[in-house]
């Protein structure tokens, strides 16, 4: 019996000569082929695949053209295969007796995630892409669906998230072939026990939404109906938390060093806590007093004014992350983290000043999205600065709920109240739709 090895095979389909609709019916299938062998506990061979396509057929009743297209699909991905070797023929599969250790840490990984548990009874459920790919394996449909968020340069967030509402998904459905039978019956009516069971709020049901709607329709290509069918979040009107001046002046007073200096940028600047973590050098001008915010959420660019009281702390910050720049050059560490393919286009910016970060990571780190890379200097992770953010806040005996976004609440409302129009408002926030700035009002 030979079995074959094809770890890079989405790659090599996708730089295929083949017309763009075949490859994905190819994609499809295979991933169904994949993910029916990961089920079985089975090694990929024409035998599985013989077995697959009848399970198939039995369970399908398709036509004869759709037989064919798999039959297609799995011959090209065997043809294609790089790695084959000879094994044994055995009655048992492989991973029956070779997997006693391997099954239990594995169950011993589901046990840890399905008893995770919050006080009142919810789950915790793991959606972070490290969490997940450490406690349980990774489905082909999840390598499938982070695939095509990287090939659309999604954030990596947004990649977290709906990796996140898939895991919770496949547990909902509870079905011994995962997300393969997850349909838009089942997205349905896991949005209404989002809302009836679990309730959450209106924008978490329509994160759990956007997420379900990605997977079937780019990921499973699905041609989806009206979605208007399920038990909707109740839709509760938003009132931001707001802090006064004065306890703006105590939080900003018990803060210190490059964490001070970041709550100041943030509230002087109505930034969000991902922004003021991934300013970089050439996003400061300092002559012009301007601030530059680069590829904020939904990708879009925006210019504030930077107030004059924070010049001359940027100065003295920058003068002491100058020296840190210059002992990465001299230790010939990586250069920073370039976006999309602006380290191919331009391989030596990375080590130049004026793509440093502001707040760069005292420690060196590795990019999360590529484990095998060497290490390099990143910025400042967001948890990092929202826990001194939120000691500060405890200490100054500030009674309102406390995270980095109440700054931005905070700055809109302040320039509202001293008199500032609100379009300007929402271009200084950087809001599409004048609505989204009218909650401060």
């Amino acid at each position: 019996m030979t079995t074959i090895s094809f770890p890079n095979w989405s790659d090599a389909l996708q730089s295929s000569d083949l017309p763009k609709q075949e490859r994905e019916r190819h994609r499809i299938i295979i991933n169904w082929f994949l993910g029916h062998l990961k089920r079985e506990c089975c090694p990929a061979t024409k035998i599985s695949a013989q077995d697959f396509i009848e399970h198939l057929v039995d369970t399908r009743h398709p036509a004869d053209w759709q037989v064919k297209q798999w039959t297609d699909g799995l011959n090209w991905f065997f043809r294609e295969a790089p790695t084959r070797r000879r094994v044994a023929d055995r009655k048992d599969p492989p991973c029956v007796a070779e997997s006693d250790g391997a099954d239990k840490a594995e169950e011993e990984a589901e046990e840890a995630v399905s008893e995770a548990e919050f006080e009142d009874g919810r789950r915790h459920y793991a959606h972070t892409v490290a969490e997940m790919q450490a406690k349980v394996g990774m489905d082909p449909w999840y390598e499938e669906a982070t695939r095509l968020m990287r090939v659309r340069h999604m954030a990596y967030r947004t990649e977290e998230a709906y990796l996140g509402w898939l895991r919770r998904m496949e547990r909902y459905l509870n079905h011994k072939d995962g997300l393969e039978a997850f349909g838009e019956k089942d997205l349905k009516g896991f949005l209404s026990f989002l809302a009836v069971e679990e309730g959450v709020a209106a924008g978490t049901q329509r994160q759990a939404l956007n997420a379900g709607v990605f997977f079937l329709r780019e990921v499973r290509k699905m041609e989806l109906g009206d979605f208007s069918d399920y038990v909707k979040a109740d839709p509760k009107k938003y009132y931001p938390v707001v802090y006064s001046k004065g306890e703006i002046k105590r939080l900003l007073d018990r803060m210190r060093g490059k964490w001070s200096l970041m709550a100041r940028l943030q509230y002087g600047c109505g930034l969000r806590i991902s922004e003021v973590c991934r300013l970089r050098i050439k996003d400061v001008d300092l002559e012009r007093g301007k601030l530059y915010v680069r590829a904020s959420k939904g990708d879009k660019d925006r210019c504030v004014p930077l107030p004059k009281s924070l010049r001359e702390p940027l100065v003295k910050h920058l003068e002491k992350i100058r020296s840190l720049h210059d002992a990465d050059r001299k230790g010939d560490v990586p250069g920073a983290y370039m976006p999309n393919a602006l380290d191919k286009k331009m391989p030596k910016a990375g080590k130049r000043w004026e793509w440093f970060w502001v707040f760069p990571m005292d420690r060196l780190s590795r990019d999360p999205r590529a484990a095998d890379a060497p290490k390099r200097r990143h910025h400042i992770l967001p948890r990092a600065y929202q826990k001194h953010l939120s000691v500060a806040a405890t200490e100054a005996e500030i009674p309102k709920r406390s995270n980095s976004h109440v700054l931005r609440h905070s700055y809109a409302t302040h320039l509202l109240e001293n008199g500032s129009n609100i379009r300007t408002v929402q271009e200084l926030l950087g809001h599409t739709c004048v609505e989204t700035t009218m909650i401060y009002l």
